[in-house]
């Protein structure tokens, strides 16, 4: 019995990156997934990372799942774009994910630096995929 459950928990890179292809493909209708979706994910991961590091011990996981919560709205939001057509709808959605990451995912992270789960450093890093992500979402926005 324990080995059964060994192996039904047993996610290895290749079949992550296996499941992600057939996931986009059923999504996007091809292998890949969209840059916003991959920055977004790696900051969602890094952020974990980070609070699982310093975080958990303060007390600290309602912000956790607050933050991964927005990430998922954002992801969902982007979805929305993705199989939209309507132009206008298309921008309003955009600048929601700006909003979202300007105002509501900042404010999360400004909580974290103030009780130190995370360093000054790994706020300078954060600024980074933020403004990575802000580009991407400026040139859809000059797309449209």
């Amino acid at each position: 019995m324990m080995e059964d459950k060994n192996k039904r928990n047993n996610w290895t890179r290749k079949k992550i990156d296996e499941t992600k292809k057939k996931i986009n493909k059923e999504i996007y209708g091809k292998n890949r997934q969209s840059s916003l979706q991959i920055k977004l994910d790696d900051l969602a991961i890094y952020i974990n990372d980070r609070i699982t590091r310093h975080g958990i011990a303060k007390g600290l996981v309602f912000i956790q799942e607050d933050l991964n919560k927005k990430i998922l709205d954002i992801e969902k939001i982007t979805l929305s774009i993705l199989f939209s057509n309507n132009k206008e709808e298309q921008y309003n959605y955009l600048l929601e994910v700006k909003n979202i990451i300007r105002v509501e995912l900042w404010t999360d992270i400004r909580f974290l630096m103030v009780n130190k789960a995370i360093t000054p450093g790994e706020v300078t890093d954060l600024i980074r995929r933020s403004n990575e992500i802000e580009s991407i979402i400026d040139k859809w926005i000059s797309s449209i």
